[in-house]
């Protein structure tokens, strides 16, 4: 599960990020990132110098001034540099093994669009407080940071697209209001069932159940929802076991040894062209005792691209999300 945390400036973020890394929560950090990645990727430096000139740069050093004062000329220069660097920044956090992000424009630069977040949290404070944190931290003047906050998004729209808001006004309890949020994403992430269905590539969110079919979401980019039959063969994840020398093992278990092994980023095994020796290494590698004539080749490469796009998606918790629910098999929905 992916979860964006956005606001407009001066709503304290960082502090709610600093907040949630004592729950051991780490949060990926757009701005730092994107200041990184301007630094030190080689493609950034050519699209930047190629759009604003050589002198964006001196020597390996950003020149921000050059690039804020091309920025402020139009409103074209602004989206022609975020269309450069966005997506970096997408990709950068896509390939990092964060499923938690801070962006103070989520929604007004289109990141949503290309990262999907299962959830979004909008930290919001009131005018005045937001003021005095931009002047004492900046130490510019009140009318400046007024202006800061004109360009953004208003909060009241921000929060309006978020399915949570934390409200960080120096009164109200912060860490009170993150563990609410924690429960209510907790108990959401552990009511989605991950679905496989026969015969149809990729992994399925089940959405709703009706008394003659289910709904399910694609897991990808395009989350399409579709109708599932009884005539399809449906399998929750959850009630999947492999094969070993002694007891099965849940497959919630093996796909967790995998996120070990991957430090929960994308199998960087080329599973799809790997020989059958070398596959059953990797596989031997998280499952030592797995049963060498019951496990074929197809079984570990399904595995492993089930891993990918759980991973791909934000599911790091697989006991969490492959915890056996009742009613999970698609002969149960008629009891529903």
């Amino acid at each position: 599960m992916r979860v964006a945390i956005t606001g407009g400036i001066g709503v304290g973020k960082s502090y709610v990020c600093r907040r949630l890394a004592q729950h051991g929560i780490q949060v990926y950090d757009c701005d730092a990132a994107a200041k990184r990645l301007m630094r030190t990727s080689p493609v950034l430096r050519e699209q930047l110098c190629q759009l604003v000139g050589d002198e964006v740069y001196l020597g390996d050093t950003l020149c921000k001034h050059v690039l804020a004062r091309f920025i402020v000329e139009s409103e074209a220069n602004k989206q022609a540099v975020n269309a450069i660097v966005h997506p970096a920044v997408a990709s950068d956090f896509m390939a990092s093994g964060y499923t938690w992000l801070e962006s103070a424009i989520l929604f007004e630069s289109g990141f949503h669009q290309r990262v999907h977040f299962d959830v979004v949290i909008c930290v919001t404070a009131p005018l005045e407080t937001r003021i005095n944190r931009i002047v004492q931290r900046d130490g510019i003047g009140r009318t400046q940071a007024m202006e800061w906050i004109e360009r953004q998004m208003p909060q009241e729209q921000v929060a309006a697209q978020s399915q949570y808001v934390i409200v960080n006004d120096g009164r109200q309890d912060i860490d009170k209001q993150i563990n609410q949020i924690l429960k209510s994403i907790s108990e959401t992430n552990k009511m989605e069932t991950i679905l496989s269905i026969a015969g149809k590539p990729g992994l399925y969110k089940l959405v709703s159940r009706g008394k003659m079919n289910l709904i399910v979401e694609t897991l990808d980019d395009n989350h399409r929802r579709m109708p599932a039959f009884a005539t399809d063969r449906v399998t929750s994840l959850a009630d999947i076991a492999m094969y070993t020398d002694a007891d099965d093992i849940p497959l919630w278990q093996v796909l967790k040894n995998v996120g070990e092994k991957e430090q929960n980023g994308p199998c960087q095994f080329d599973y799809k062209k790997a020989s059958s020796k070398d596959l059953r290494a990797y596989f031997s590698s998280v499952l030592p005792n797995f049963d060498q004539d019951r496990v074929h080749d197809s079984d570990i490469k399904k595995l492993l691209q089930w891993y990918n796009i759980l991973v791909t998606n934000g599911y790091t918790d697989f006991e969490a999300i492959l915890a056996p629910t009742e009613g999970d098999n698609v002969d149960d929905r008629e009891n529903q």
